[in-house]
């Protein structure tokens, strides 16, 4: 492993490996490369893009070494200007088969951050078709290293171009492999002998499905894949089903009229048990009767496999023990970009990973074990059973996003969001409750913070 010693004039260069090229990756390797580090990124699928690469129909998806839950007709559920990068605005470009829309389709997104692997010159170090095995961490010889920079890693990764495994060794691993990979079931009575299709909502691709056709059908979940999933299965469907536990907003938890352009979609409470004759029973105990098909649009799990489970652990979806949701307490040289959700993705993603940069470089002080720890506990105490938060909703931020933000930019020595970012954010929020089924496409009421966007655009030169 190769470590330069930080003086007054020179900053370190660490050799750095990133799991995964998504956004979150792609983010990581600029912020690494700008450091100076010597930063590699290994990707398991075979071309950039992450989550926002489409798989086609569900029988290619079903191939894919990395199979995404894009669906063809996704959408942003945030306008482009907050969605971007700071340092790289995602404006419309105009460019020739561009999509203009502020909500733009799922390929718009993916070109985006082409444009800016590109920009930055970001591909040539990553390794695609690569998987990361496992990560072992080597503890310095040096105690005195050890305790400014911390551990070194081996990474054992398998190209799927010649099929050879290889290890190399790193001081700093950036775990950035998303958390959309594997999709989360959660356990009903009787759904194990329930006689209809169940399905995650990772599998769906198109409504046009004979699976949904003239058939009954519920969704579980009701975030934005499920809002959208159901409006879309409903231009096709007899009778859709939406139930949840919470409502983005509350009035519609009251709801008993159809919604929807056909007037066939149907808000329920959450499911209290499957019933062998196919029926579903709702906690309010009304009763769907004759459901052909179940789709959960219940999330994800983070996995980790490849990392040593006495460093991080996954329980219900909280990862720990993390500080500040992205440094390891016991190795504060292996960091997480994008673990928390409900948040604008790419302008944190770009924070975090300017702060883990700026650390390893020693251009700011790398946490303490004792700080790490005492960051860890305070989470862990807000959690049950302690406090109230379910474990599961550990690193669901929503509106914290923001005093989230700028508390990493403080710790990375870089400027704050502006603010119309957070109006911006909030302001799409009302607007969705207020007008969900036209929301991307009614007028946004955001003018004054579109065009301070606009001013700060206009000022960035890469």
């Amino acid at each position: 492993t190769t470590t330069t010693t930080t003086t007054t004039t020179t900053r370190r260069r660490a050799r750095v490996a990133i799991v995964g090229a998504g956004a979150a990756g792609l983010s990581a390797l600029r912020a690494m490369r700008r450091q100076g580090h010597d930063a590699r990124a290994f990707e398991v699928a075979d071309s950039l893009g992450g989550t926002w690469r489409y798989d086609g129909d569900e029988a290619t998806a079903l191939k894919s070494k990395a199979p995404t839950p894009m669906y063809a007709s996704l959408r942003t559920n945030l306008p482009r200007e907050v969605m971007g990068f700071r340092e790289f605005p995602f404006d419309a470009t105009g460019e020739r088969g561009g999509d203009m829309r502020r909500f733009c389709g799922r390929e718009e997104v993916r070109r985006y951050l082409q444009r800016y692997a590109e920009t930055f010159g970001l591909e040539r170090f990553v390794e695609y078709d690569a998987r990361v095995t496992s990560v072992v961490r080597a503890v310095r010889e040096s105690a005195e290293e050890e305790a400014r920079w911390s551990s070194a890693w081996e990474v054992v990764w398998k190209s799927g171009k010649d099929d050879e495994t290889r290890r190399e060794m790193f001081d700093a691993v950036v775990v950035a492999n998303g958390h959309y990979n594997e999709p989360r079931v959660p356990e009903f009575d009787g759904a194990q002998t329930w006689p209809g299709e169940r399905m995650h909502s990772h599998e769906y691709r198109i409504p046009n499905d004979t699976r949904f056709v003239g058939k009954k059908v519920l969704l579980i979940g009701a975030m934005a894949s499920g809002e959208d999933i159901s409006r879309e299965i409903a231009e096709v469907a007899s009778t859709v089903y939406l139930s949840a536990r919470t409502w983005q907003n509350p009035e519609w938890a009251k709801s008993t009229e159809g919604i929807g352009a056909r007037g066939n979609i149907f808000r329920k409470p959450n499911v209290k048990r499957f019933e062998s004759d196919g029926s579903v029973v709702f906690e309010d105990d009304t009763v769907a009767a004759d459901c052909d098909v179940c789709v959960f649009c219940t999330g994800y799990k983070y996995r980790f496999e490849f990392l040593p489970q006495d460093l991080v652990s996954v329980e219900d979806n909280y990862v720990a023990p993390l500080y500040e949701h992205c440094i390891s307490v016991n190795a504060p040289s292996m960091s997480f970009v994008g673990l928390p959700w409900k948040v604008v993705p790419f302008p944190m993603f770009e924070l975090q990973s300017e702060w883990i940069a700026r650390m390893l470089s020693g251009v700011v002080p790398m946490p303490t074990r004792e700080e790490c720890a005492r960051g860890a506990a305070e989470l862990d105490a807000k959690l049950e059973p302690h406090g109230e938060i379910p474990r599961r909703h550990a690193h669901m931020f929503g509106d914290a996003q923001f005093a989230y933000n700028d508390r990493i930019a403080s710790l990375a020595g870089v400027e704050v969001h502006a603010s119309w970012r957070a109006r911006m954010y909030k302001a799409t929020g009302q607007n969705k409750r207020a007008h969900p089924e036209k929301y991307r496409d009614a007028n946004m009421p955001d003018a004054a913070e579109l065009e301070e966007a606009r001013r700060e655009f206009e000022t960035i030169v890469y």
